[in-house]
C-alpha cells in the first residue's frame, strides 16, 4: 500500500440536543451524505434524551457509526448504560459507540457527587463489559455497584468503548481498560502529545501499545472566510471550559500557559452567565490552544499536524457564527478540511 493510499481521515461530527427530531432525521441523514463518518450525539441534562437521539439517528442512517457524547457513570448507572446502547447498537445493526467520560455535566441539580473520576470510568468499564457479553454481574466496587444484574436480550459483546477526556488520570484510565481514548480539547500538537503521554502510560501498565488503541481528537471549531469572526465565535466555550474546570489548571500549565487574573477573578465566581459575558477577557492564545478556528485552509493547517502524530479519527464541535448556523463548518469540513489535511500529510 502506498503512503498516499494509506492516509484517511474518518470525520466525525459532534451533535448537541438542540435540534427538534425531524431536524435531527434530516441533520444526521445531510451528515452522513457529507461523509461524516462518526455522529456523537451529546448527554447534557436536561435536553433531549441522547438514546431517544441516537436512535432515531440510527433509523435515518445507514453507515456512520453513533456514539454517546459522552455518558457518564454519575447520572445514570453503568448497567443502565450498558442496557442504552446494547439497545442503539441493535436498532443501528451494529453501529453504536460508548463514548464514556466522567464530565458529570448537569449533575449538579441531581444532587450527584462527582467523586473519583478515574476509578469510576474503571469501574464502569468492567460492569458494562461484563453486561455485554451476557454475563449476571455482581459488582462491589468504590463507586459502582450492580447485585445480579444480567440483559435480558442479546447484545453485541465487543461493542467498543471510547473513554473522553482531557484529565491525566482518566486518559490513562481509558489507555489502559478501553478499546481507545477521545482526548478532548487539545487542539494542538503539544497538547495531543501531553494526552497520548497519559494514554500510553496506562496502556504500557496493560502491556499495550498506542497502536493497540483507537484514536480519537476531539475539538471544537468554527470555519469562516473572516479568521477573527471565526475565532470570535469559539472564545465563548473556551472561557466556559475554563469556567467549569476551575481551579483545575493542570490542563492550561501542561502547555506552558496561564489564565489571567482577571478573568480567574470572574471564573472562580462559579456563574456560566458572567463567565460568558466576560469571554473577552480570554487571551487569543488560549482560544487557539483548546479550538480549531479560522479559515478551511488555516483549520487544516491546524488539524494537520495533529494528524501527523498518528490520530485519524478527527471528531469536531462545530458552533456558529454569529446570526449564522453550524452548517457552514460541518459543510467546510468535510469538502474542504479533510481533504486538505490529507494531502498535508502526503507531503
Amino acid at each position: 500500500m502506498t503512503r498516499e493510499a494509506a492516509i484517511r481521515i474518518r470525520l466525525g461530527v459532534g451533535v448537541l440536543q438542540d435540534l427538534p427530531p425531524d431536524r435531527l432525521a434530516e441533520y444526521a441523514r445531510w451528515c452522513e451524505s457529507l461523509g461524516h463518518e462518526h455522529f456523537w450525539y451529546a448527554s447534557e441534562k436536561f435536553y433531549r434524551d441522547t438514546y431517544v437521539g441516537l436512535t432515531l439517528s440510527a433509523v435515518n442512517t445507514r453507515q456512520m457509526r453513533l456514539g454517546t457524547f459522552i455518558a457518564d457513570p454519575y447520572t445514570m448507572h453503568p448497567a443502565l448504560i450498558a442496557v442504552a446502547i446494547a439497545s442503539v447498537d441493535e436498532v443501528s445493526g451494529g453501529r453504536a459507540m460508548l463514548g464514556l467520560g466522567a464530565s458529570g455535566a448537569g449533575a449538579a441539580p441531581l444532587g450527584v457527587q462527582r467523586r473519583k473520576p478515574a476509578r469510576a470510568i474503571a469501574e464502569t468499564i468492567q460492569v458494562v463489559r461484563r453486561l455485554l457479553a451476557g454475563e449476571r454481574v455482581t459488582f462491589e466496587g468504590e463507586i459502582v455497584q450492580c447485585r445480579g444484574g444480567q440483559l435480558h436480550f442479546p447484545a453485541r459483546k465487543d461493542i467498543p468503548i471510547y473513554v473522553a477526556s482531557r484529565g491525566d488520570l482518566v486518559l490513562s484510565t481509558g489507555g489502559e481498560l478501553a478499546d481507545g481514548v477521545m482526548i478532548a480539547t487539545y487542539a494542538t500538537p503539544a497538547g495531543v502529545r501531553h494526552g497520548l503521554s497519559r494514554v500510553a502510560l496506562g496502556a504500557g501498565r496493560a502491556g499495550r501499545r498506542l497502536e493497540d488503541l483507537e484514536l480519537f481528537v476531539r475539538v471544537d471549531a468554527c470555519i469562516s472566510d473572516n479568521p477573527r469572526e471565526a475565532l470570535e465565535a469559539v472564545r465563548p466555550m473556551v472561557a466556559r471550559l475554563l469556567g467549569s474546570s476551575y481551579p483545575d489548571r493542570s490542563f492550561v500549565h501542561a502547555l506552558g500557559l496561564e489564565v489571567p487574573e482577571a478573568l480567574e477573578a470572574v471564573l472562580k465566581q462559579r456563574d456560566r452567565a458572567l463567565t460568558t459575558a466576560n469571554a473577552h477577557l480570554v487571551p487569543d492564545e488560549l482560544v487557539m490552544a483548546y479550538t480549531w478556528a479560522g479559515t478551511a485552509e488555516q483549520v487544516a493547517e491546524q488539524v494537520a499536524p495533529v494528524a501527523d502524530l498518528g490520530i485519524r479519527n478527527i471528531t469536531f464541535m462545530p458552533h456558529p457564527l454569529k446570526g449564522g448556523g453550524i452548517e457552514s463548518t460541518v459543510r467546510a469540513f468535510a469538502e474542504q478540511v479533510r481533504p486538505r489535511v490529507e494531502a498535508l500529510l502526503r507531503g
